[in-house]
């Protein structure tokens, strides 16, 4: 008990005895706007009870604690603390409150009565902290409380709300976290709340410990994996005496008794995360637990529906669990931009009921019911990737990505090849699409390397899958193996349209190889057999085809094949398939004549990419592109210069991805790459190159389709604008201030060298020059392309040799 006046608070409250509490209220990181709402609820007066509820560790306490010391003077009459919670059950709550008070409760009258007189008249602050104990006896002694005691304000902490009339709720959530995938500025992450209490605690246990670029990510790391809970993060700094950051982490992968410590770490009273925790399922029955076990198995985030993938009962039950672990402060719910509800588990809670699991024996089973979702998750994938949504399926995949691997990983340990086949075969185009091949494969080979426990169908569906992966992987050796394999198991199960989807990859793997002759037999063959049999795989050969003939010189036909195609995929709203097959419409246009055409195609292809963000599409658009642009529009510098960025993002993507270009078109990529580096020197060509391996896929793409025909208006040496020169004047005259001759100048701009000698020479007249040094300097004192001029042109000089004409 704590009678604090008006004219004595403390920063620090502490006691002795039956209702002991120990809190400290300075210090408190990161809860400022919830300490500001916490002292405004307090005072206003229909704050009569008001209840501070969060996860175990999340520091209630604390912050009731800081509001109590800023609060109590303004009540007249007072203000009284009680710790409630090592109370015994059984206890009678009328007798501990009384005896907390310090009333006489031996003087033979009820303690409720007691009470009642006490705090009648008196305007007074009552805080109970830790109620969870003695929640349900609470409930009557508090509402008799509030209706006999007018001027009474109580505050309260618990793992849930009290659940009296006129109770008003505070929810506490953790600290501040990092953010995932994103580096910030030490600066910047040092004021992250989470990591600033790591930091400050730290400096308790280790006084010389700084955040450096060299530990950060490791703090970093151990910030997330603590939920941003301030007790755990206080077990976590007390750990840093004797280890590093990284070595706390690790250990945490495996126990939570990670985080654990003395009375002297952390203002707990709870010596480990694991006691906190264990304390606060106290609350659940033996079955409630259980449930609460099962969804552990979820690495995200997850609504009522996937929920029930874990649940063999009603719906309603289900729903009515759910809202008792949200009360309970077990769960967390979020609303999504859509309006529905997501709900959420802590990740230390998660370990800690998967740990309980493997110790029930009960691991297994669950980790099982979780990769049955994952494998109806990834076979819907797999048809969603193919139809109008798309764009949504990839999101959902990205999101579930981490569920989906864990399964993955709990199969193969398992031995359960034909649980790793379903999942792996259904990601097989997301692989491709989120440029993680190389994972697809690894993934199949040990799916299929025994296949005794794989049906027939199964095989055939997964070896077609790995020769796909292998294909875009340019192993064509593997790819032809797996697929021949895939051919013969859907002939043996009659399936016409499994053989078709075998003959199209095939022909790819000629297509490949740069085998004309035999791609164009081959897809032809397959274009007669799947003309009967799936509509998507019998346009997507007339596509191939059609990009086949286009090479061999058959423009007109190659259009009607694509034409044909692409009319099947816009009815199916098959995005990827309609960019695909607009890519080889483009480059029929162009072999056709039509330049505008094939450039409009090509954007519109790009476009859609681009918003699906698909890598594998991105890097062969980019470079098809490319090659347009090029022979499109190759008098200008600046096409040259889109040309290497996007070949150099277009070269990072294929790098990082393993997804390797056909050979015809790593040809023609090549050539294009061979001239960017004579149009614009080998130093400003890789600079380019290095700026498009730097940038984001969909950005290399909108810079690639920034609109290119806004050419400067030409101005003559009489317009007085102090810029006589044309755009390619310009070129030229920034090509002789980085001193290269007349003869260099033509290769660089793929023009003639006497052109280059008479540009010189009006570039003189113009701007009144007499040799190429003047041009030089004249061009020293410009800045008219806006970009950085190499090193060589702040102090231009003729090159050895050059003569200071205009001709050589």
């Amino acid at each position: 008990m704590y009678p604090i006046s008006q004219s004595t608070i403390s920063d620090e409250l502490s006691s002795d005895g039956p209702g002991v509490l120990t809190v400290a209220t300075r210090c408190l990181v990161g809860r400022d706007e919830e300490l500001a709402e916490l002292r405004g609820l307090l005072g206003r007066p229909a704050g009569r009870v008001v209840t501070v509820t969060g996860p175990a560790g999340v520091g209630k306490s604390r912050l009731a604690a800081a509001a109590y010391a800023d609060v109590a003077g303004s009540f007249e009459d007072g203000a009284r603390v009680v710790d409630l919670s090592d109370v015994r059950p059984g206890q009678d709550p009328d007798a501990v409150l009384a005896q907390a008070v310090g009333l006489d409760t031996d003087a033979g009258h009820p303690p409720r009565t007691l009470l009642r007189d006490f705090f009648h008249a008196r305007r007074c602050l009552l805080f109970l902290d830790g109620c969870d104990r003695m929640r349900a006896a609470l409930v009557p002694v508090v509402t008799r409380l509030i209706n006999d005691c007018p001027r009474l304000t109580v505050l309260m902490t618990g793992n849930e709300r009290l659940g009296v009339y006129g109770e008003v709720l505070l929810r506490v959530g953790p600290l501040p976290l990092p953010p995932a995938g994103q580096e910030l500025e030490l600066k910047e992450l040092r004021e992250i709340p989470s990591v600033k209490l790591f930091i400050d605690r730290t400096a308790v246990s280790r006084p010389n410990f700084v955040l450096t670029e060299h530990n950060r990510a490791a703090v970093v790391r151990l910030c997330r994996r603590t939920d941003g809970l301030p007790t755990a993060i206080e077990f976590a700094a007390s750990r840093m005496k004797m280890l590093s950051p990284q070595r706390l982490a690790d250990e945490l992968e495996h126990s939570l008794d990670a985080l654990s410590g003395s009375e002297f770490d952390t203002l707990s009273r709870h010596r480990g995360i694991r006691t906190a925790i264990e304390r606060q399922l106290d609350a659940l029955d033996r079955r409630e637990r259980a449930v609460l076990r099962r969804l552990a198995a979820f690495h995200r985030a997850f609504d009522l529906p996937t929920a029930q993938a874990m649940w063999q009962g009603g719906v309603t039950e289900l729903q009515r669990l759910l809202e008792m672990f949200v009360d309970k402060s077990l769960l967390h719910t979020d609303e999504c931009s859509d309006g529905e509800l997501i709900i959420s588990m802590l990740g230390l809670t998660r370990q800690f009921l998967l740990e309980e699991a493997r110790a029930l024996g009960e691991l297994d089973e669950i980790l099982a019911a979780h990769a049955a979702f994952c494998a109806d998750l990834a076979e819907s994938a797999e048809s969603g990737l193919h139809g109008a949504d798309q764009s949504r399926w990839l999101i959902q995949v990205d999101y579930w990505r981490e569920d989906l691997r864990s399964a993955l990983r709990f199969l193969t340990e398992a031995g359960d090849q034909a649980g790793v086949v379903r999942i792996a075969s259904g990601l097989h185009q997301y692989w491709q699409a989120r440029g993680a091949i190389h994972e697809g494969i690894t993934r199949l080979r040990a799916g299929v390397d025994d296949m005794s426990a794989l049906t027939l169908a199964q095989q055939a569906k997964a070896l077609l899958a790995l020769g796909e992966l292998l294909l875009n992987a340019s192993e064509t050796t593997a790819a032809e193996d797996c697929l021949r394999r895939a051919r013969a198991a859907f002939g043996d199960l009659e399936d016409e349209a499994g053989v078709a989807a075998c003959m199209r990859r095939a022909g790819l793997v000629a297509l490949q190889r740069g085998d004309l002759v035999e791609a164009d037999r081959r897809l032809e063959e397959c274009v007669a057999v799947a003309s009967g049999h799936g509509t998507a795989e019998h346009a997507a050969a007339l596509r191939n085809l059609a990009e086949v003939r286009r090479a061999e010189g058959d423009a007109s036909g190659a259009r009607r094949l694509a034409q044909d195609a692409l009319e099947v995929f816009e009815q199916r709203r098959d995005v990827r398939n309609v960019a695909l097959t607009r890519l080889v419409l483009g480059d029929v246009a162009f072999a056709l004549g039509d330049q505008d055409g094939a450039v409009d195609l090509y954007r519109s292809a790009l476009t859609d990419i681009a918003e699906l963000r698909h890598l594998a599409l991105c890097a062969l658009g980019l470079e098809k592109f490319t090659i347009l642009l090029t022979r499109c529009r190759g008098q200008s510098m600046e096409t040259w210069r889109r040309a290497a960025r996007a070949l150099g993002a277009a070269a990072g993507i294929r790098a990082a991805t393993g997804c390797v270009a056909p050979a015809l078109l790593r040809m023609e990529v090549d050539a294009v790459a061979a001239l960017t580096r004579v149009r614009l020197g080998d130093e400003d060509a890789a600079e380019m190159g290095d700026v498009g391996r730097r940038s984001e896929p969909h950005a290399a793409v909108a810079a690639v389709l920034t609109d290119l025909d806004h050419a400067e208006p030409e101005r003559d040496a009489g317009s007085g604008a102090g810029n006589p020169l044309t755009p390619r004047e310009r070129e030229v005259a920034e090509l002789v201030a980085n001193g290269l001759t007349n003869r260099e100048i033509a290769r660089r701009l793929g023009i003639a060298e006497w052109t280059a000698v008479n540009h010189v020479r009006k570039i003189m007249r113009k701007l009144a020059c007499t040799s190429r040094v003047q041009v030089a300097s004249w061009m020293s004192k410009q800045d008219l392309t806006g970009r950085r001029r190499p090193a060589s042109a702040a102090a231009p000089a003729p090159r050895t040799g050059a003569r200071t004409g205009a001709g050589e």
